[in-house]
C-alpha cells in the first residue's frame, strides 16, 4: 500500500508541474522571507534568468521589486487572501503585466502574463478607435490554473512528509535488525539461521528502497566544481570493472577530448552507476558494456551501450516514471534519479533501444564562454 502511495504521489506531482512548466504565463512561488522557491520556464525567460540563478534569492535580488509588489505581496500573505493587480514592470522591459498572487503555506504564489497589448488596445478605444481585444485569458482558466497552483503546494507539503516518515522508519528497522542478528547469533536458534537472514536481508532490501526514494526527494542544492567527465569515470572505472567481472562481463571506457563542465562529482558517480548497473542487468553472462564520452553539437556526451535485448516499445516511454520497473528485484528509482541528476546539471537523457541492445546518452550543455 505503501509503495502504491508514493506512486501515485510522485505521478500527481508529475503531473502538476508539467502542467505549470507548460503554461505561457510566467509562474513563480515565494516563501515568507520573499524567497523564490519554485520558478516555471515561462518566468525564466521573462525574468532572462535561469531558475538555478533565481532559487534561494529575494526577489529584490533578482530584479526591482516596485513598492506597489511588495505591498501587495505583504497584504497576500499576512491578511491571508488572494489579490489580483496590475503594474507597468521596469525590470521587465517596461511591460504591463496583470499578477495574480494567492496564498499558500509556505508563502505566496504568483502567476503573471504580459497585458502590454490589451492596455494599448484600451487607450486605443478611449481615443475612439475601434479595436479587437484578443489573449484575454477566460475566468475558467484562470480558476483551473489557481486550482493547480493550489494543488502544486499541497503536493509539495505531502511530498516532505513522506520525506519525513521515511527517515523515521529507518530508526524501528534498525532496531529491529540488531536484535535479529542479536537473536541468531544464540545456540539456541541454529537451526533457524536461514530465517533470520532473510529476514534481515528484506530490512536491508526496504532500507535501500527508503535511500533511493530520499535521494530522489532530497532538495540538497547541487556542488557544482569545473571538472572533467573523463576523470570522473576514470576514477570510478576499477569499481565498475569489479563489478563487471564478478559477473562474467565486460566492459571498456573510450574517452574522447572534451572540455570541462560545472559538475557535481557524488552526483555524476551515482548516474554513473546507475546507468552502469542497469545495462549489466540487461545483458547475459559474456555481454560487453561500453562507456564513451564525446563532443557533438555543442554539448558533451556521455554514452552507455549495452548488449542487451533491449526495451519494448510499450515500457521505453514508461522509464523514468518512479517506481515503475520491468525487474522483479527493482525499485524503479535509479533511472528517476538519474533524470532528476540530469535535469539539476541542465542536462538530458536520451534513450535509444533496438534487439541489439539500449544505448542511454546523457547530454550535457557547453557553457557558452
Amino acid at each position: 500500500m505503501q509503495k502504491l502511495a508514493y506512486k501515485k504521489l510522485i505521478k500527481a506531482q508529475e503531473e502538476t508541474i508539467s502542467i505549470v512548466e507548460s503554461m505561457t504565463d510566467g509562474f513563480y512561488a515565494l516563501d515568507r522571507d520573499f524567497q523564490f522557491t519554485y520558478v516555471n520556464r515561462a518566468a525564466e525567460v521573462a525574468f532572462s534568468k535561469s531558475r538555478d540563478e533565481v532559487l534561494g534569492k529575494k526577489i529584490t535580488q533578482v530584479f526591482k521589486a516596485n513598492e506597489t509588489i511588495l505591498l501587495n505581496y505583504n497584504k497576500v500573505i499576512y491578511e491571508n487572501c488572494p489579490i489580483t493587480f496590475e503594474i507597468i514592470s521596469e525590470a521587465l522591459g517596461n511591460k504591463w503585466l496583470e499578477i495574480n498572487a494567492c496564498p499558500t503555506d509556505n508563502g505566496l504564489a504568483c502567476y503573471f502574463r504580459d497585458i502590454t497589448s490589451r492596455k494599448s488596445a484600451e487607450e486605443n478605444l478611449l481615443d475612439g478607435e475601434h479595436c479587437h481585444i484578443t489573449g484575454i485569458m477566460d475566468v475558467t482558466e484562470q480558476k483551473r490554473i489557481q486550482k493547480e497552483m493550489a494543488n502544486l503546494e499541497r503536493l509539495n507539503l505531502v511530498g516532505q512528509l513522506a520525506a519525513g516518515i521515511a527517515h523515521e522508519i529507518r530508526n524501528p528497522m534498525t532496531t529491529v535488525r540488531g536484535y535479529l542478528q542479536l537473536i541468531s547469533a544464540k545456540p539456541n536458534y541454529a537451526d533457524q539461521k536461514d530465517a533470520f537472514n532473510l529476514m534481515i536481508s528484506e530490512l536491508d532490501r526496504a532500507n535501500f528502497i527508503i535511500s533511493e526514494f530520499l535521494a530522489l526527494a532530497q532538495t540538497k542544492p547541487t556542488e557544482f566544481k569545473s571538472q572533467n567527465l573523463n576523470d570522473i569515470v576514470t576514477n570510478l572505472y576499477p569499481l565498475l570493472e569489479a563489478d563487471t567481472f564478478t559477473q562474467n562481463k565486460k566492459i571498456r571506457f573510450i574517452p574522447g577530448e572534451i572540455p570541462n563542465l560545472d559538475l557535481d562529482g557524488r552526483e555524476i558517480c551515482q548516474l554513473l552507476l546507475n546507468l552502469t548497473r542497469n545495462g549489466l542487468e540487461a545483458m547475459g553472462v559474456g555481454g560487453s558494456l561500453t562507456i564513451k564520452t564525446y563532443v557533438e553539437d555543442s554539448t558533451v556526451v556521455l554514452s552507455i551501450k549495452d548488449e542487451g535485448s533491449g526495451i519494448q516499445p510499450e515500457n521505453l516511454k514508461k522509464l523514468g516514471i518512479p517506481f515503475y520497473t520491468t525487474k522483479d528485484s527493482g525499485t524503479g528509482l535509479g533511472l528517476p534519479t538519474c533524470f532528476r541528476i540530469a535535469e539539476s546539471h541542465k542536462a538530458k537523457l536520451k534513450i535509444f533501444s533496438s534487439s541489439g541492445g539500449t544505448t542511454i546518452c546523457t547530454l550535457f550543455p557547453i557553457p557558452d564562454e
